[in-house]
């Protein structure tokens, strides 16, 4: 067997679009990078098929989620102009894309980095652990006799799998919890169905700045008994179709193909409901209301099939080897070709539909080394990290005490998608979707991402950006791919961080960790009313994370009260306490809202901040605050004024 040994700044195992994000930002900064995948290809899902970026919020996040967004809008501009149905297909409200241009712009923003080195189709398979710290890796190849052995400063877990963090002991766990774990009124054994309209309201209204989304969970039905159990959502391949003639293979009859397994999704629907039942096959998941072949409308006539859901089979693969996960992801691909040659063939489908069904085929120019299919299957879900927090529902949720979801002082990402999973097996009750099927797009409300989510316990210089410490239900707000790419941006950040300030990453101290990030144009708080980052909408993003504002609106331009700046005062002054609670001073300020609103002056409100630190005594530079005795003090100019000082104090 040949034998190396080589030495890196940053190991990233899973050449995600988070861990491609990784290496990009430590890249960047001159940290020595090795990014390992194990297929021969860049780009996760992205690459496979997706062709969606998942978002309801469609303003800046973070600088390469911007700039992979822009890429691939430039793209279609510079090869089909800037009118063309290419350009206005892609620029969807959620962006959409073909699975080769997604390649592309990945592969090109690796191939610019000289500080990146890439190893193809290895897995890990040793790891090497001393006083909570990874010393080293070692690499297994999966086409030849070759092992590699990786050391490094820090380790990011980019991948679907989480292979790296189960071989490093660290605690994880798999499956749903029970409904009383966490107080999850959607978490363990769950029966819904769906209602349609548009989600959330507030969105809806104009209240609040995100897309609708056209579906949401609304009744919960008897048998949602909350228990827990290790079952996962269901996977599928994100078949890249077409209905260009000049593009289109048709679908072949596959190898293994039993006619048996599709029969249940041509019952009537009434049928189909009028019972408890497992479906007739484990295989089908589908009823007649999503008998037809659909997906999102991606440029130049193709679309993301997303309909060859399998639920159950998939259970065992978070902790298969590497031989039953491809088992399992065969089973997938022969199902969903199954399931479309069915849909254009059997003599039962009515003529309609098979008609319908005939006009897409699989495209010449996706995948065209892979017999024009996907190469990765659609991991939803696997391991979690039980890290140092573990997001719930309540944190993707409004608070009961003001009026945003709770405050996560160590905020370093936003969640916007709603909370979802897709069926987690293959029963039902009467009227009811398949168990485990919900979205919560009313519920959800955009959250903040705490660093500690990304931290496993037991060791400390390993970060993870998609078996994240997260519960099965809350989950589904942070599984998306623009959500995960800003995750993997921090962790390639805080790597950077880490290495020069020559700590572990989870020794970072999470204030001047969330400031460096707001410097380099990360957005860690949700606000309606802003944009982009400038140079006030830092200052709120950053105390956006502390408490300071009690809805998603800044009104950074509106004078501030008496009664709030005495509370941003106090507030201040506190938050570098180690017990500090922003959800306490949220709630605080809350209340003062509904007090008197008498404004104040910028040099009343630094006094009331000099008051406060009389008692505290922090090292506080007022020097290069400006003063005005006259001049009212808007909620834009405090924050600035507030994040100055804190930026003194941290340096």
């Amino acid at each position: 067997m040949k034998n190396n040994e080589l030495t890196f700044d940053l190991a990233i195992i899973g050449a995600t679009p988070a861990g491609i994000a990784s290496a990009i930002t430590a890249g960047r900064k001159r940290l020595k990078v090795v990014l390992i995948s194990s297929n021969d290809q860049l780009g996760g899902i992205l690459t496979n098929g997706l062709g969606v970026m998942d978002r309801l919020y469609t303003g800046f996040r973070s600088p390469i989620f911007n700039e992979i967004s822009e890429n691939i809008i430039g793209y279609y501009i510079n090869k089909y102009g800037e009118n063309s149905e290419q350009v206005k297909v892609c620029k969807d409200t959620r962006l959409t894309f073909e699975p080769h241009v997604a390649e592309y712009i990945f592969n090109n923003l690796i191939e610019e980095n000289k500080n990146i080195k890439v190893f193809k189709s290895f897995i890990p398979n040793k790891v090497d652990v001393k006083k909570n710290e990874i010393k080293s890796i070692t690499l297994n190849s999966i086409e030849k006799d070759e092992e590699i052995k990786i050391i490094a400063k820090t380790f990011i877990d980019a991948s679907y799998e989480g292979d790296l963090i189960a071989l490093s002991g660290a605690p994880l766990t798999i499956g749903r919890e029970s409904r009383e774990e966490f107080n999850e009124p959607h978490a363990g054994r769950i029966f819904s169905t769906h209602g349609f309209g548009a989600f959330p309201l507030e969105a809806s209204e104009g209240n609040l700045n995100l897309d609708t989304f056209p579906v949401t969970s609304q009744l919960i039905f008897s048998g949602s008994t909350g228990e827990g159990d290790k079952a996962i959502q269901s996977f599928t391949y994100r078949v890249c179709l077409t209905s260009d003639p000049d593009q289109m293979i048709p679908i072949m009859k596959p190898k293994n193909y039993k006619r048996e397994n599709y029969l249940g999704i041509i019952e009537s629907e009434k049928e189909s409901r009028k019972k408890s039942h497992k479906l007739k096959s484990q295989l089908i998941i589908n009823d007649v209301r999503n008998y037809k072949i659909r997906g999102p409308k991606i440029p130049n006539n193709k679309i993301s099939w997303n309909d060859g859901n399998l639920p159950e089979i998939n259970h065992p693969y978070p902790e298969a080897d590497f031989k039953t996960r491809l088992h399992i992801s065969k089973l997938h691909r022969e199902h969903a070709l199954g399931l479309l040659y069915f849909f254009q063939n059997d003599k039962d489908v009515p003529k309609e539909i098979k008609e319908a069904s005939n006009k897409w085929g699989l495209p010449k120019d996706e995948f065209t080394d892979n017999e024009n299919f996907p190469k990765e299957m659609y991991v939803r879900e696997g391991r979690r990290i039980r890290g140092r927090y573990i997001f719930s529902e309540k944190d993707a949720s409004l608070s009961s005490d003001f009026e945003r979801t709770p405050i996560q002082k160590d905020s370093v990402a936003i969640g916007d998608w709603p909370m979802d999973s897709h069926e987690c097996n293959a029963n039902r009750q009467a009227g009811s979707l398949a168990d485990g099927k919900i979205l919560l797009s009313e519920k959800t409300r955009p959250s903040q991402i705490p660093f500690r989510t990304l931290l496993p316990q037991k060791i400390d210089n390993l970060i993870s950006t998609f078996c994240v410490s997260a519960t099965h239900v809350a989950f589904g707000t942070i599984r998306v791919e623009p959500t995960l790419i800003q995750l993997g941006e921090v962790a390639g950040f805080a790597s950077f961080e880490a290495l020069i300030q020559k700590i572990n990453v989870a020794d970072l101290d999470p204030n001047r960790l969330q400031t460096k990030l707001l410097e380099s144009n990360f957005e860690i708080s949700f606000f309606n009313d802003l944009n982009h980052l400038n140079h006030h909408n830092k200052s709120i993003n950053y105390l956006g994370s502390k408490g300071f504002f009690t809805d998603y609106n800044s009104n950074k331009n509106m004078d501030i009260s008496k009664s709030v700046a005495e509370q941003w005062a106090k507030g201040f002054i506190k938050l570098f306490d180690k017990d500090f609670d922003p959800n306490i001073l949220a709630k605080n300020i809350y209340i003062s809202k509904k007090e008197n609103h008498k404004s104040i002056t910028n040099n009343e409100f630094i006094e009331m901040i000099k008051n406060e630190n009389c008692k505290n005594k922090l090292s506080l530079n007022f020097e290069k605050i400006k003063q005005n005795n006259e001049k009212k003090i808007t909620i834009g100019e405090a924050s600035e004024i507030i994040y100055s000082l804190h930026k003194t104090n941290i340096s």
